[in-house]
Formats: structure tokens, C-alpha cells, sequence
């Protein structure tokens, strides 16, 4: 609710603003070596893979909504 709430005050003051939340998926990092054991074949992400997915992604939302929830696969988090 942060982050929706967040989003109507900055489309009130930014033209522009739209903000996004992003679940990047298991990202091969420190943080996540003690979990990594568990993680299926082949979603195991190396950091820059996550960053061109949220770039990639992030360029075709849309606009007009102020708030978005998506994850690496470009696939909407239901809130």
C-alpha cells in the first residue's frame, strides 16, 4: 500500500511519475547463496540479467497507470 499510495502523491506533483515495484526472481549475490540450493534449474539469475529485464520491461508499461508490480519475467504480481 506504500508504494500505491506513493504513486498518487508523485502523479499529483511529477507529470510523469510512475513507480514500479520489482521481484527480480533468486539473484546469484551474497544474499542469496544460503537459498540457492533450492532454486530450479535455470532461474538462477545473475545480477546483470535481473537489470536488463527491469529495463526491458519498464519501457512498456504503461504510462497512464501510476503504479506497477511485476517481476523479472515482465508477469504482474497480483498486490
Amino acid at each position: 500500500m506504500l508504494v500505491k499510495t506513493a504513486s498518487i502523491e508523485y502523479k499529483r506533483r511529477v507529470k510523469n511519475a510512475m513507480l514500479v515495484c520489482y521481484h527480480p526472481g533468486t539473484v546469484d549475490t551474497e544474499l542469496s547463496k544460503p537459498f540457492q540450493k533450492n532454486v530450479a534449474e535455470k532461474k538462477l539469475f545473475t545480477p546483470a540479467f535481473t537489470a536488463d529485464q527491469l529495463f526491458t520491461h519498464v519501457s512498456r508499461l504503461d504510462r497512464d497507470q501510476p503504479c506497477h508490480f511485476i517481476d523479472w519475467d515482465g508477469e504482474v504480481v497480483t498486490w
